[in-house]
């Protein structure tokens, strides 16, 4: 359930295991790396896992220890941005520092967790009038993260998500995975069999893929209008290539760094 047409470039998937990881060489420290499974669900109660693997060693003078090996959890919709986890409306996340996040807005939930523990992501679409997802700590109740509106999902199905940094994690989508589902919840992959789950867009074969590159002068619209043809053809899922797609992925404590200072 995990595809290189659902991930950031700098990720590094081993497909056979379920096992992501990151590029850290150089600069790669500093970027959250984030991957999407393939298939999404659009109702009933599906859970998945995770287990952090390995906290990789990384040497970030500038940047407190607690922040330079991050990782979050939780779902999306295909339409979201598979590196910003929690940032917009159909993104909601769970992440080591004991933080939720959805549509930008971070609050205090559950604990802190790191390597070795597993976490266990689980999805109500099922029950009404409002949605939910909530998660397990190494078999332990953290509650219901969030409560929503199916209907502000535009129809969308929302598929498992993780984003990390300079961490190895693991990721249990069906019990061959090693996933022991929660009472009341199957595991994700259980969808497929069901009925009701959507499979994510595919890469095209190297021949049919579109390369577009813009050449002119500083301050001359270059970016803008990138920007507007991306939006206007969402689906060729570009990738756009600049400065700030990196200093995007280069978030601390949830906050981005800020153009003037990184450049001073």
């Amino acid at each position: 359930m995990l595809s290189a047409s659902h991930e950031n470039l700098h990720v590094v998937l081993n497909p056979a295991d379920c096992n992501l990881d990151n590029i850290d060489e150089d600069d790669f420290v500093y970027c959250w790396s984030g991957a999407r499974a393939t298939v999404g669900i659009t109702g009933g109660k599906y859970c998945f896992g995770c287990q952090i693997l390995v906290a990789r060693p990384v040497y970030m003078e500038d940047i407190p220890v607690d922040q330079q090996r991050e990782f979050r959890v939780g779902i999306s919709s295909v339409d979201d941005p598979v590196g910003n986890l929690g940032d917009t409306l159909r993104s909601f996340g769970y992440g080591v520092t004991g933080k939720f996040s959805n549509d930008g807005k971070f609050s205090d939930y559950g604990e802190r967790f790191g390597v070795s523990d597993v976490i266990i992501c689980c999805m109500d679409l099922e029950t009404k009038p409002l949605a939910s997802i909530a998660f397990y700590k190494n078999g332990k109740w953290l509650g219901v993260a969030k409560y929503f509106d199916v209907g502000n999902l535009s129809g969308s199905a929302l598929f498992p998500h993780v984003l990390l940094k300079n961490m190895v994690v693991l990721l249990q989508f069906s019990r061959e995975d090693g996933l022991i589902p929660v009472q009341g919840f199957k595991p994700s992959s259980c969808a497929i069999e069901d009925g009701i789950a959507v499979l994510g867009p595919t890469l095209s074969h190297e021949h049919d893929c579109e390369l577009t590159m813009l050449v002119g002068l500083p301050a001359s619209g270059k970016t803008t209008w990138a920007e507007k043809w991306v939006n206007e053809h969402p689906e060729k899922r570009y990738v756009l290539f600049g400065t700030n797609l990196a200093l995007d992925q280069m978030k601390v404590s949830a906050f981005s760094i800020c153009y003037n200072s990184f450049f001073d």
